[in-house]
């Protein structure tokens, strides 16, 4: 597996993100379990979204999803190689990301940010999508 970026985290409630950056009803209980504070999580992808930055990353044994980066200080900010770009507008598949949830751009892994099916089966849990994500990263053989 590459080099990735490295978070801790310091909340795990929706409290530490100042109201002006909080998006789709997240509120001071918006609970973002199953974080543990105090712990390090790899960073497989941002997500700019308005004017915050969520990381995509996983616990222990749970799918990967997308979390304000406002819970975490960032350990290892060193963006990996091999990372890509996508600017949504600009790309017929992802441009729906920008007209509907005001998401402007995504840097990550290959996959997520060149197939669409991928990233919204990545959001949804979809078990197929979820094992592409841990194959394409090294967590498992196909």
């Amino acid at each position: 597996m590459s080099k990735t970026m490295l978070a801790k985290c310091k909340s795990s409630l929706g409290e530490a993100i100042p109201p002006s950056k909080r998006y789709l009803g997240e509120v001071d209980e918006t609970d973002y379990a199953p974080l543990t504070i105090g712990e390090n999580y790899l960073v497989y992808a941002l997500l700019f979204v308005f004017d915050r930055v969520d990381f995509l990353l996983r616990a222990p044994d749970q799918p990967p999803f997308w979390v304000p980066s406002n819970l975490f200080d960032l350990i290892d900010s060193e963006v990996p190689s091999g990372w890509e770009f996508c600017i949504t507008q600009s790309s017929a598949d992802y441009k729906v990301l920008f007209d509907v949830f005001g998401i402007h751009s995504i840097l990550g892994y290959s996959l997520l940010v060149n197939e669409y099916q991928h990233y919204v089966g990545v959001v949804e849990r979809e078990p197929r999508e979820v094992l592409k994500f841990m194959i394409s990263l090294g967590y498992c053989q196909a």
